[in-house]
């Protein structure tokens, strides 16, 4: 195994070296910011927001810092918008976020899927078609593919029984595609259960999941996307995109009285620079390589 090296430093960024093993450091940027300047690309789950107000209340602490990438002193949200909800919803001021970069080795943009289970279809069909500029074409498996990869449908539905459709419209702006998806997302909210998944393979699914419906199949958007998203004011729904962050900060336990307060960011972050240099001193911190189970989220 090769040497690891754990360091701070001069903005005060933890710094990870694994020596021989990575040709750059990971470097970990915690930085307190306003709640006003941190930019959502996703519509919250309120049921989500709910459970994680009742856990933030029992444990008055943010365990887990949300991921931003920064853009012209505002922040635009990657993963976290029930985090982000949450707070503004108890009150605090500020929190505690982690900056990334779009293009830092090893992140990756991805896309979840929703799996729809007792959906009752004829309702649900209904409603597709009740919605003003939508299209739904049926196609082969393979064109419809070709037309989400290529932007020239909104999204792929295919049911059960194998049966695709493409739903589409006249528009092309992102905007106008936003605006049309969280419609068809709306259709079927609410009715059955929604599970989030990772790939499209529909006989594996059917094998995993009883009373299956249907597989609401998303494309795949672009940081540019992201980023013209949250910068006006447009979201998606929620839970469709997915980020792949290498070197997450967890477990990070900031108290919410410090999100709370009165005192200004700089007081804050120096508090946070203090708080990190601790933890490095009485080595806190520790870096896992390998894919890990999580059992208490």
């Amino acid at each position: 195994m090769a040497p690891h090296t754990l360091g701070i430093d001069a903005s005060s960024h933890l710094v990870y070296n694994a020596i021989a093993t990575r040709p750059q450091p990971l470097e970990v940027k915690l930085r307190v910011v306003s709640l006003r300047d941190v930019l959502l690309h996703e519509h919250i789950e309120q049921q989500r927001v709910e459970r994680l107000i009742a856990r933030l209340q029992e444990d008055q602490l943010l365990k887990n810092p949300p991921i931003v990438v920064e853009f012209e002193s505002r922040y635009i949200l990657l993963d976290g918008a029930t985090r982000i909800t949450a707070l503004q919803r108890i009150g605090c001021r500020d929190a505690v976020v982690q900056i990334v970069e779009y293009e830092a080795p090893g992140l990756k943009l991805e896309t979840w899927n929703h799996l729809l289970i007792d959906l009752p279809l004829d309702e649900f069909f209904a409603t597709l078609r009740r919605i003003s500029d939508l299209h739904i074409e049926p196609l082969r498996w393979e064109e419809a593919h070709i037309a989400l990869a290529q932007r020239a449908s909104i999204g792929t539905l295919v049911l059960s029984d194998g049966t695709v459709y493409s739903l589409r419209i006249a528009g092309t702006s992102l905007t106008e595609q936003t605006r049309v998806l969280n419609q068809v997302v709306a259709a079927y909210e609410g009715r059955g259960e929604m599970y989030r998944v990772a790939h499209t393979n529909l006989e594996r699914l059917l094998a995993e999941h009883a009373r299956v419906s249907a597989l609401m199949i998303f494309p795949c958007y672009r940081p540019d996307e992201i980023r013209h998203l949250a910068l006006n004011g447009s979201k998606l729904p929620t839970g469709i995109t997915r980020h792949i962050i290498p070197g997450r900060a967890m477990r990070i336990n900031i108290p919410l009285d410090l999100l709370r307060s009165d005192e200004s960011l700089a007081q804050k972050n120096a508090w946070l620079d203090v708080w990190m240099k601790t933890k490095m001193r009485e080595r806190q911190v520790r870096f896992y390589q390998e894919p890990v189970f999580l059992f208490d989220e």
